[in-house]
């Protein structure tokens, strides 16, 4: 014959924090790997404090209300914790004045009714309140669904259960009017709840963790594909874009180049020319639109490529970004400075024409106006059929 082994809600819920601590955990050691996953901190504080108030509340005897409201509050603190991970993990900035207070005004009414003996109006209001924050923990996930679809609705759904979960729990106190309990809540929704536990802890680390690296390949990506100093396209990312004649008749190849940049560097040091690198990046991203790629290939050195477009607006864009860096006054630490730049405009002139070959006579009109007196615009040749 078989044996049957039943669970009780302690035994579960004391396994629950395990889940929690172990999962804080392992948050700390992803945190590690990726420092500017901010968010991770939070996380792990948040099942830290969840974890030892479940194994101290499963632990210690209910008689002992001050070791009770000392766990429910740990819970709902994590619970805060979490909700305000989830929304670094979402980029919004943490206000800690607004933390602290939420946290406040969540632990007091769940703290003190316990401490006097009400523990059951307290579990009430602590499960009531904790289901708010799972769901508004769920929203603030959905709302960046679009970054992983499937693994945010997974995240949201469990919070979302976990959440339905709590809210189970309370209403059947609130049904049974149990303000004062003499022993911890044993009903359906106690065991429900004990199972979303385990359940959505297990399931939302492990989303949470795929959601993680998926966002730290994806950074490391873009760090690869980035000039440091400028955050334009680097030389092989903009290479790997245009390959295979992704260049379509009527785009252009714009070549930048800044003036007497090494006579910048000598008389304002590094740090100065750095300032005018970023300062002609940024003119440059102000006259580029959505579908145009902007672009740093070397020291001083720049390419724009401008999408769906006529020789004549081509040649407008280089001398509308010529313009707006001669007429700036870069202020560094060594007084001010203006700079020019001179461009090279060269257009595709069929579909499917290679983009070493656009360039290479975008370059070849770069060095005239380079040679005939610099701060101007050039315009390649354009075969005639």
């Amino acid at each position: 014959m078989g044996v049957l082994v039943s669970f009780d809600p302690d035994t579960l819920f004391f396994a629950a924090g395990i889940c929690s601590a172990a999962l804080a955990m392992t948050m700390l050691g992803v945190w590690f790997q990726n420092r500017m996953d901010r968010f991770l901190i939070g996380w792990m504080a948040g099942m830290a404090l969840i974890g030892a108030g479940v194994i101290l509340y499963a632990t210690v005897p209910p008689k002992y209300v001050e070791a009770a409201a000392l766990a429910f509050t740990l819970e709902i603190v994590g619970f805060v914790a979490v909700f305000v991970a989830a929304g670094q993990f979402c980029g919004k900035t943490v206000d800690w004045t607004g933390v602290a207070t939420l946290g406040f005004a969540v632990a007091l009414p769940v703290a003190v009714p316990i401490a006097f003996g009400f523990d059951g109006f307290g579990i009430m209001v602590y499960n009531f309140l904790v289901a708010g924050l799972l769901s508004a923990t769920a929203w603030r996930y959905w709302s960046v669904r679009s970054e992983a679809p499937a693994s945010i609705a997974g995240v949201t759904v469990l919070y979302l259960l976990a959440a339905s979960s709590f809210l189970a729990c309370g209403a059947v106190l609130l049904h049974e009017r149990a303000w004062v309990l003499d022993g911890r809540p044993d009903n359906w929704a106690e065991h429900f709840n004990a199972i979303m536990s385990i359940v959505g802890i297990t399931g939302i680390g492990a989303l949470s963790l795929g959601l993680n690296q998926s966002r730290a390949a994806r950074r490391h990506l873009h760090e690869a594909r980035t000039d440091a100093l400028t955050g334009l396209l680097n030389r092989r990312a903009l290479f790997d874009d245009l390959s295979d004649g992704r260049l379509r008749q009527g785009d252009a190849v714009i070549c930048l180049d800044l003036d007497s940049f090494k006579a910048i560097n000598d008389r304002y040091g590094h740090f100065g020319g750095d300032q005018v690198l970023c300062r002609f990046a940024d003119v440059l991203r102000q006259h580029v639109r959505p579908d145009d790629l902007a672009a740093r290939t070397g020291g001083e050195e720049f390419v724009l490529v401008v999408r769906d477009t006529t020789f004549s607006a081509a040649i407008d864009v280089a001398e509308r970004i010529r313009t707006s860096f001669a007429t700036l006054d870069i202020e560094t630490d060594k007084g001010l400075i203006q700079g020019t730049a001179s461009a090279g405009v060269a257009m595709a002139q069929f579909a499917g024409e290679s983009f070493d070959a656009i360039l290479s006579r975008a370059d070849t009109a770069l060095y005239r106006a380079k040679n005939t007196g610099r701060n101007r615009v050039s315009a390649a040749l354009q075969m005639v059929a």
